[in-house]
């Protein structure tokens, strides 16, 4: 075995960072810059990623291929059974509190589970994972959570676009973490985007004090007042507790809204996949059939893998790692894309399409890594609280509206789906519908024919 993994010339460094890494960095990996979404559908971002991870793989074998940058090594990581292995051996030897991931929460959630060091780790993990009941299929507040959404999506009326829709969904995902006190509290959420906006920047942005002296301040009202059958319910409010519970309620938020990205792209699939919408509506009106709404929940994750909200899931290597290529030394960052996994068509016939049901029917759980909501013991804590409000937010709208997509989106989905998806530039229409049974009726008849 070599001394070290094959390392990429000054030349394919280059080519890694312009096709690999700089469109992740330049979209945002905490909030998303319209502006660079648009880009990279334009450019073909993630496309282009994937030829360029191909090529490497050739050239360098099975990697993971380091990268030298200045002042830190990256580790891009090139083979399935690799993906599984650093997301498997999280938190050692593999470590989430990456150098870009640490410079980045500390603007807006320092105390947060993922870059804490390891002594308090695992009792905020457990914390995490008590109020958003991770255990368990269906959170202890489910029926409120589904009530606020029902209530929230029905002031869709006519045409919105993603400003529109996020404004509704953020009120729902207030009332739902917060409670219903923080319903119209809009600037809470400014105030979090402005800290997430400088947070893209990691260390290179200085921290806006102020800011988050007033996002704090405000959070922990609602923290300390927590409303019956809120998230923040679960939580202990002692100012002085060492694992700040309060701490942990900024990265709720910041999941909530890459699950209105996610459900707002699914909503455009829905709109321009009529025979995906029918499957929905139906198992909507039939519940007893469904009570979990796999049906909506399969939709939900399909639109993760097609465009995932995470675009890069970093891990920092705390000991020399070998492999069969050869070791990593510690400090090393190894970086998995995940668009260049969950988009291979030469390892997966349903790459570029739209077809929910590889998450039921056992296809989602072969060798080759789909990791939505990542994987591993650091698998997104929230998982289950995601699928459970944008399911219910899906099966709400399919059995409720007729949805009409704007043109350009409805060809971008047509055929082949594009590896981006800017998701700031979808428009869709919200008619109510006026009669429900006729869907109902056809795909019955099909089921037993």
């Amino acid at each position: 075995m070599s001394a070290s993994l094959p390392v990429a010339s000054v030349a394919d460094t280059a080519r890694a960072v312009r096709d690999v890494l700089l469109p992740v960095a330049a979209q945002g990996a905490i909030l998303r810059r319209p502006a660079m979404t648009y880009l990279a559908q334009r450019l073909a971002a993630d496309e282009r990623s994937l030829r360029q991870v191909r090529r490497l793989r050739k050239r360098y074998g099975e990697g993971p291929l380091l990268l030298r940058l200045p002042g830190r090594t990256v580790a891009l990581v090139l083979q399935p059974e690799h993906v599984h292995r650093v997301l498997e051996q999280t938190p050692v030897p593999f470590s989430p509190a990456a150098a870009e991931k640490v410079g980045a929460l500390r603007h807006f959630q320092p105390h947060a589970v993922l870059i804490s060091e390891p002594a308090l780790r695992g009792p905020r993990r457990e914390l995490n994972e008590h109020a958003l009941d991770s255990h368990q299929p269906v959170h202890r507040h489910a029926h409120k959570m589904t009530g606020i959404i029902t209530e929230e999506l029905d002031k869709l009326d006519a045409t919105v676009g993603w400003t529109g829709f996020r404004e509704i969904w953020s009120r729902a995902v207030r009332r739902i973490v917060l409670g219903d006190r923080a319903a119209g509290d809009t600037e809470l959420t400014a105030l979090l985007d402005t800290l997430r906006s400088n947070a893209n920047w990691a260390e290179f942005h200085p921290r806006n004090a102020p800011a988050r002296h007033r996002f704090q301040a405000r959070l922990s009202q609602y923290v300390v007042r927590a409303e019956p059958g809120s998230l923040v319910e679960a939580l202990d409010a002692t100012p002085d507790s060492p694992l700040d519970p309060a701490g942990q309620v900024p990265h709720w938020l910041f999941a909530f809204d890459a699950a209105g990205i996610a459900l707002w792209r699914l909503l455009a699939l829905l709109g321009t996949h009529p025979e995906q919408a029918e499957i929905v509506a139906y198992e909507a009106r039939h519940p007893q059939a469904s009570p979990l709404l796999a049906q909506a929940g399969a939709a939900v994750q399909e639109s993760l893998r097609l465009w995932p909200t995470t675009l890069v899931v970093l891990r920092e290597a705390t000991e020399p790692t070998s492999w069969a290529a050869g070791t990593a030394p510690a400090g090393t960052q190894f970086a998995i894309v995940s668009s260049v996994f969950h988009r291979d068509d030469q390892a997966l016939p349903f790459a570029n399409t739209f077809e929910p049901a590889i998450w039921l029917d056992g296809r989602s759980d072969s060798a080759w890594p789909l990791i939505p909501f990542s994987a591993g013991p650091a698998v997104c804590p929230g998982r289950n609280v995601v699928l459970l409000t944008t399911s219910a937010a899906t099966s709400h709208v399919i059995s409720n509206y007729d949805l009409d997509v704007d043109p350009i989106t409805r060809a971008d989905l047509t055929g082949r789906l594009p590896g981006s998806l800017d998701h700031s530039r979808i428009r869709i229409g919200f008619w109510r519908k006026q009669s429900l049974p006729t869907a109902d009726r056809q795909l019955a008849e099909r089921s037993s024919s």
